[in-house]
């Protein structure tokens, strides 16, 4: 009897071994799976943060743009466009470059 007794403890360490081992191996997984997911929904947020600052920053520019529109002078519009896009001055107007390195 003590034979048949020592086989059967004998087995279930082993058993107990490989359902361990198993549990450690799912529970790794999963850890591993949570992890990389919350490291793709911070950059996601990250990503959203950055297109919203754009859409506001866009909105801004467009009420801007609509007011210059719906004005009766376009003088202000017109001024905006040749110092911006075309470079141009008032006669008497001094210009001033900044022309630090690396900005």
């Amino acid at each position: 009897m003590q034979a048949k007794k020592s086989k059967s403890a004998k087995k279930r360490p082993k058993r107990s071994f490989f359902l361990i081992l198993g549990l450690i191996l799912v529970i790794g997984s999963f850890t591993i799976t949570i992890f990389s997911k919350w490291i793709q929904i911070r950059e996601k947020k990250q990503i959203l943060n950055q297109k919203k600052e754009a859409y506001e920053m866009q909105v801004a520019k467009n009420d801007r743009l609509q007011s210059i529109v719906d004005s009766d002078d376009k003088s202000d519009y017109i001024e905006q466009v040749a110092r911006e896009k075309l470079g141009f001055v008032l006669p008497g107007e001094k210009v001033f470059y900044d022309v630090t390195p690396g900005e």
